[in-house]
């Protein structure tokens, strides 16, 4: 993000003539708007903001600038100290950044009040979903992961179920998404695929409250203890959703389903 220099001055705790002496002083370091010349308005880089912190920390009476320049060059100023204080000073919600391109990796560009086309959406929660799942199992440390883990992959399916069954009922229930799918396109689940589903949604069969809240003793009807082995959980989610994704390429330009799969 950009700031300007009074916003500069505020987060590094000096004047404002301080920052214009430091952008004069160390400009080959800083991005072409800190020193825009014709009396053009000064603005500062999340770079250039770490640039000034280190400067700052070395800011004597009479500071030895070639000292300051040496660590620049050698990029002290890219320090976790100096992220931290850039970060301690930046809002969640940025504009976005001049020159963001595919090789800015380190975060997203969110569009829109809700951010995310419907198949896009179901793909961020199943990516995560694998995910947390292939970490739980990796680092054994299963029980650990298992709420947000289960809690994913239920927001997974039911967002795809939702997609190829064009469901727009306010239901939050896997077996009923399944039931209007089926009603949607005519053509029945896979009958081992869905009695998974139907499991998922036997243990939470609310909108992911199991996965999210602590038990409601005084409303739990079940107390059933089930042993889920994340290893088998791992394959039955892949066959699952592989069914689905062959559902989905089955859909036509009429979003009827080609073919009927038993």
């Amino acid at each position: 993000m950009s700031r300007n220099i009074t916003e500069t001055a505020r987060v590094l705790g000096v004047e404002r003539d301080q920052v214009k002496k430091w952008a004069s002083l160390f400009q080959e370091y800083l991005g072409k708007q800190a020193n825009p010349g014709n009396g053009g308005p000064r603005s500062f880089s999340d770079l250039d903001l770490m640039v000034f912190a280190y400067i700052a920390t070395l800011w004597e009476a009479k500071p030895d600038l070639e000292a300051i320049k040496i660590g620049l060059n050698q990029e002290e100023h890219l320090e976790e100290g100096f992220y931290k204080l850039l970060y301690l000073n930046s809002p969640i919600l940025q504009e976005p950044p001049d020159g963001l391109d595919e090789t800015w990796q380190h975060g997203v560009l969110w569009i829109g009040g809700h951010g995310q086309e419907q198949f896009e959406l179901a793909r961020n929660y199943r990516y995560a979903a694998e995910t947390m799942l292939d970490l739980a199992l990796k680092r054994g440390e299963t029980r650990h992961w298992i709420c947000p883990l289960l809690f994913a992959y239920r927001h997974t399916l039911e967002l795809y179920l939702k997609i190829i069954g064009e469901i727009s009922a306010h239901t939050h229930s896997l077996a009923t998404c399944v039931e209007l799918v089926e009603t949607r396109h005519g053509a029945k689940f896979n009958s081992r695929a869905k009695g998974w589903i139907q499991e998922l949604d036997k243990i939470d069969p609310q909108p992911g409250t199991a996965f999210r809240y602590e038990d409601d003793l005084k409303k739990r009807q079940d107390y059933t203890e089930y042993w889920i082995d994340l290893r088998q959980f791992k394959f039955a989610m892949s066959e699952v959703f592989q069914r689905i994704d062959m559902a989905i390429l089955d859909l036509g330009p009429s979003n009827k389903l080609i073919t009927k799969r038993k």
